[in-house]
């Protein structure tokens, strides 16, 4: 549930590998790079996004480690290919579940003030109901303002979170 203050004690904000992917958006950015983009190679995403050589090749290999992408050739240059990340999170009567589509949220905190903003606010479980609300939202069965009455929040600040999610969720 979103708070005013992030609570950092929320499923989505402790432990485990893919915590660590969650709590890195260059990393989340380079695996969405990688799930959107199969068989890319390390040149492609040093190129298409951006990042140090080094840091792209350090973030694959952790990638790789975590089970999240495999090398899919045998060949030079190596290319690589995400794993579908489907994990369900349970902790007392909270649950989450890690997508994609989460990761690709989280990613989007590098690029986009709005989503970095929202989770500062209500940490990546904050970000997880958000994604949940922009999916009904891009399907037109929930409005801004239904989201900000569930959720505690302006009108404004669910209208602009939902905005920014809805290329996630319609991609």
């Amino acid at each position: 549930m979103a708070t005013r203050e992030a609570n950092w004690d929320t499923p989505l904000d402790t432990g485990g590998e893919v915590f660590a992917l969650l709590g890195n958006p260059r990393k989340a950015w380079i695996y969405t790079y990688i799930d959107h983009h199969p068989e890319t190679t390390i040149q492609d995403v040093v190129e298409t996004l951006d990042l140090p050589q080094r840091t792209v090749y350090e973030y694959v290999d952790d990638l790789e480690a975590a089970g999240f992408v495999e090398q899919s050739n045998d060949g030079r240059p190596a290319e690589y290919t995400a794993h579908e990340i489907d994990l369900q999170l349970v902790a007392g009567d909270a649950e989450r579940r890690i997508t994609p589509e989460l990761v690709e949220a989280i990613a989007r905190r590098m690029r986009d003030d709005d989503v970095d903003t929202y989770i500062d606010r209500h940490g990546l479980d904050g970000l997880a109901v958000a994604l949940d609300y922009a999916r009904e939202y891009a399907e037109g069965s929930v409005t801004h303002r239904i989201m900000a009455r569930e959720q505690d929040l302006s009108p404004l600040e669910a209208g602009v979170v939902l905005d920014a999610l809805r290329p996630v969720v319609e991609a």
